[in-house]
C-alpha cells in the first residue's frame, strides 16, 4: 500500500488536499470482495483528516507492466468534503487518471506497507504520459474548466512536457507562473488550493488549457519514436 498524489510529491496542503492511496493485491478479486473493500473505504473516508480519501486497488501483475487503461480492481473515493464515488469496472473509466497515478507511484510512491514502490509499479514511458496529460486537458476543457484542478494540472503537465519533471501541482504552478503571462490566474488557483478565496476566469483557464495541450502534442510529436 502506497501514498501517491500530493502526499508523495510534497505538495500536500493540510485540510485542502486529498489523501491518495494505491494498493496492490496478488490476485483478482470477486465481485463480493470488491464491494466489501469499497464499502470499507467509504466508511473510513468519512473520518479522513483531509478533504477526502482516494483509494485505488490494482493487481500486481497489472502494475508491473506498462499501463494501457484504468485497469484497477477497485476505485473508491470518500471524505468530509468529497463526493462519495465507487468504481468497480475499469473498462468504463477514463484511463489517463490512473496512468498518471501509476507513474507517480513508480517515481515517488511512499510505502505504507510493502516493498519500495519502484519494484512494484513499472515506469510509464514519457510518450504514454504525454498522451495521458493531453487527454486530461481535453477532459478538463469539457467537464471542469474553471476550477483550481484544471489550472494546477495544466501547470504540472506543461512542466512535464518542457522538463520531464513529474512534480506536485503546486511546484508546477510555481514553475509556470514565471512563464505564463496571466500570473493572476495561477495565483488564484494556488490561493484556492490553500483554502483562500479567489475567482477563476473561465476564458483565462481555457486559454491555458489550450496552450498546454498544444505543448503536450508538440512534445509527443518530437519523441524519438515519432520522428521519421
Amino acid at each position: 500500500m502506497y501514498f501517491v498524489g500530493s502526499v508523495a510529491l510534497g505538495g500536500y496542503v493540510p485540510g485542502e488536499s486529498d489523501i491518495d492511496i494505491a494498493a496492490v493485491t496478488n490476485s483478482a478479486l470477486t465481485d463480493l470482495q470488491k464491494h466489501r473493500i469499497a464499502s470499507d473505504v467509504v466508511d473510513v473516508g468519512v473520518a479522513c483528516p483531509a478533504r477526502g480519501l482516494e483509494f485505488t486497488l490494482y493487481r500486481r501483475e497489472i502494475v508491473g507492466s506498462r499501463p494501457v487503461g484504468a485497469d484497477f480492481e477497485v476505485n473508491a473515493n470518500s471524505g468530509p468534503r468529497m463526493p462519495t464515488a465507487v468504481h468497480l469496472d475499469a473498462t468504463v473509466e477514463h484511463g489517463f487518471w490512473y496512468v498518471l497515478d501509476r507513474a507517480i507511484a513508480h517515481r515517488s510512491g511512499l510505502a505504507i506497507s510493502g516493498p519500495p514502490a519502484p519494484g512494484i509499479f513499472a515506469d510509464v514511458p514519457r510518450s504514454t504520459l504525454l498522451e495521458a496529460m493531453f487527454e486530461s486537458m481535453a477532459w478538463h476543457s469539457a467537464h471542469e474548466k474553471a476550477t483550481l484542478h484544471s489550472v494546477l494540472n495544466a501547470c504540472r503537465a506543461w512542466r512535464f512536457a518542457a522538463e520531464n519533471v513529474l512534480g506536485s501541482k503546486l511546484d508546477g504552478a510555481a514553475w509556470a507562473r514565471v512563464r505564463w503571462p496571466d500570473t493572476g490566474l495561477i495565483d488564484a488557483a494556488v490561493a484556492l488550493r490553500r483554502g483562500d478565496d479567489a475567482v477563476l476566469d473561465a476564458s483565462a483557464v481555457d486559454s491555458l488549457l489550450s496552450a498546454v495541450a498544444t505543448r503536450l502534442r508538440e512534445a509527443a510529436e518530437s519523441e524519438p519514436h515519432r520522428q521519421r
